[in-house]
């Protein structure tokens, strides 16, 4: 039988609705789609399609993931991000290969093939990571589905899990020193690792990437924009007062390293930037050396879940943080969870507040940080006027971030010329 040839295409109508025409062997169908999104349309268009052999080749599952990732459609993600969308994408396909060698294009994928999957998914993970797998796989069949290469979505109607994850906790002051002494065993670069993790809160890949640049001896402050949130934040950086054992450990390294040094750690960064997880292998080792328990066995899951990482070093450095009794918003403006304008403003007339959060961490691995040798300090930036920052602070009041006897306090100390 000699295979069909035709179109199709899209027309608005005046009611706003989408109208598919197709044109099979020189006739012409037109059909509303009974929808005003043109997403939503396509994919009717798909469906029309496919049954009569139109539109694109059957897109064979070994070519899906190439096919999503070179889409102008898709979203901008880190680089992290795509790789682990696609350790997720390639899961399911190693699974359908082993499972339904009778489905080899993307059309085929059914919707008791997908349940078969997803029963098999949340007998070994949490509920997260069942529904970041069904999120990925959804996107990447949504996506494809405008193309024509898929016809119905069959993770359309696939529901979400309520969480009953294990989430990662702070560690405790004793967990935090035999971390400390078992990474200054392993090399001085997982000391300063799990340092920075500490004194920052910064995530750990933004632990390794750390530059000099980022890294401002004459205000004492570490600038940097996280990676994971540099899309949210439009590329505002959070700014981190250096705690004193930090400090005095960062002009030692840059006084030994020189003026053309990049990276703060490069071992942590050629390790992560190659292979991170080289970096996660070193820090199971430090975390077990420490004696430090990782994972905990959950009933009716075959894998173990995480209960402790170098991310409890966030959690550790909030905790202790809030603890000390420094105000929630502060400690997210160092942390960088929120990406309003007015946190930032907080920070700029806070900054005393701002280093008393990471001041209040107690010091590890030592009695003392002791005196801090003199570096290269950058010119500092131009102080503002009297006037702006009064209604700079009046501005705070009435937004609710200082309390009364803060705008007091601050006051008297601009009045004062402090």
């Amino acid at each position: 039988m000699a295979r069909q040839k035709g179109t199709g295409n899209l027309q608005r109508e005046k009611s706003g609705l989408w109208t598919v025409r197709v044109g099979i062997n020189g006739r012409r169908i037109s059909r509303s789609s009974g929808t005003a999104d043109r997403g939503e349309a396509e994919r009717f268009l798909g469906r029309l399609l496919f049954p009569l052999g139109l539109g694109d080749e059957r897109l064979p599952l070994a070519e899906a993931w190439h096919r999503y990732e070179m889409s102008p459609k898709r979203r901008d993600i880190a680089r992290t991000t795509l790789k682990s969308k696609r350790s997720a994408w390639m899961r399911f396909a190693r699974w359908m290969e082993a499972n339904h060698l009778e489905i080899g294009s993307l059309s085929e994928v059914t919707e008791e093939a997908v349940a078969e999957y997803l029963a098999e998914l949340r007998c070994r993970h949490s509920s997260a990571t069942y529904n970041n797998h069904v999120c990925i796989l959804r996107e990447v069949f949504r996506l494809l589905a405008e193309r024509g290469c898929v016809g119905a979505n069959p993770w359309d109607g696939v529901k979400l899990l309520a969480g009953d994850s294990v989430s990662r906790r702070e560690l405790t002051l004793d967990e935090v020193e035999r971390l400390y002494a078992a990474a200054a065993e392993a090399g001085p670069e997982w000391r300063l690792l799990v340092t920075t993790g500490l004194y920052t809160g910064l995530r750990l890949g933004d632990c390794c990437r750390l530059t000099w640049a980022n890294v401002d001896f004459g205000r004492r402050t570490i600038q940097v924009i996280p990676e994971k949130t540099k899309r949210h934040m439009h590329g505002c950086p959070v700014t981190i007062p250096i705690h004193p054992q930090l400090l005095a450990e960062l002009k030692a390294l840059y006084a030994a390293a020189g003026a053309d040094a990049d990276y703060v750690n490069p071992a942590a960064a050629e390790m992560y930037l190659r292979h991170n997880w080289e970096i996660d292998d070193g820090l199971r080792r430090i975390f077990k050396r420490a004696n430090i328990t990782m994972s905990v066995r959950m009933e009716g899951r075959s894998r173990r879940s995480v209960l402790a990482s170098f991310h409890s070093l966030r959690h550790t450095f909030v905790s202790l943080s809030a603890n000390a009794g420094v105000p929630l918003a502060v400690v997210q403006s160092i942390v960088g969870h929120s990406s309003t304008a007015m946190t930032r403003h907080y920070y700029h007339e806070n900054e005393e507040a701002l280093r008393r959060a990471v001041e209040s961490i107690p010091a590890i691995g030592a009695a003392s940080p002791g005196p801090v040798p003199d570096a290269p300090t950058r010119p500092a930036a131009p102080a503002e006027s009297p006037a702006r920052r009064l209604k700079r602070l009046a501005r705070l009041l009435a937004q609710g971030l200082v309390s009364d006897a803060e705008y007091a306090a601050v006051r008297t100390r601009i009045l004062a010329g402090l």
